[in-house]
């Protein structure tokens, strides 16, 4: 499915504890015994303005965990995985958008990117609209700034740079799209470390 589910307008709005909140998980699996990414769910609001707005990041604990990638390997943690986000959809009384994870730097590189395995997994999950990816790596100082593609940010105490993406089912395919935070740009210095 190539098409857009969910029809909005540019750019993506992200709430800042979101940002925190997968910034926070990519970092717990950048320390993790041999890396490993972090995997969740986005839920989120579609405004009269046609905006996409993305208000909570949940983390899901289930699925095998590498360096490169979170995998489901049977249908009964397929399930489980679907069942928990239409669950968490309805306590939270807002959309599933889709789903948050991290590329962890290895070896001394990060991919930037939305992987082959990233976009065959979007295109797969009818129910999910977007993608939200947070790039993790030591070092390489970034300001802290937003630009309309991508966020950009520091932690002072561990030293850990941050890029957050989204990309989203959009025609022709899957692409990256603007992205925005709430309130910025006061709000994109991380707090302590994770």
């Amino acid at each position: 499915m190539l098409e857009p589910i969910l029809p909005f307008r540019e750019p993506v709005v992200i709430e800042p504890s979101v940002l925190r909140m997968v910034c926070e998980r990519a970092c717990h699996g950048y320390e993790a015994r041999h890396k490993r990414e972090s995997f969740g769910f986005v839920f989120g609001t579609l405004a009269r303005t046609g905006r996409l707005l993305v208000r909570r990041a949940v983390p899901y604990r289930g699925g095998t965990r590498t360096r490169t990638g979170v995998s489901f390997d049977d249908w009964d943690s397929v399930l489980r995985v679907l069942r928990r986000r239409e669950q968490l959809a309805r306590e939270l009384g807002m959309r599933f958008l889709g789903g948050f994870h991290s590329h962890v730097e290895i070896a001394g590189k990060v991919f930037h990117g939305f992987s082959a395995s990233d976009r065959r997994s979007l295109r797969r999950d009818p129910h999910a609209a977007l993608e939200v990816v947070t790039s993790v790596w030591a070092g390489g100082k970034l300001p802290a700034r937003a630009s309309d593609r991508a966020v950009s940010l520091f932690q002072e105490e561990t030293g850990y740079s941050y890029r957050v993406r989204v990309y989203a089912k959009r025609r022709p395919g899957i692409r990256q799209v603007k992205v925005r935070v709430k309130d910025r740009p006061s709000l994109l210095i991380l707090g302590p470390a994770c």
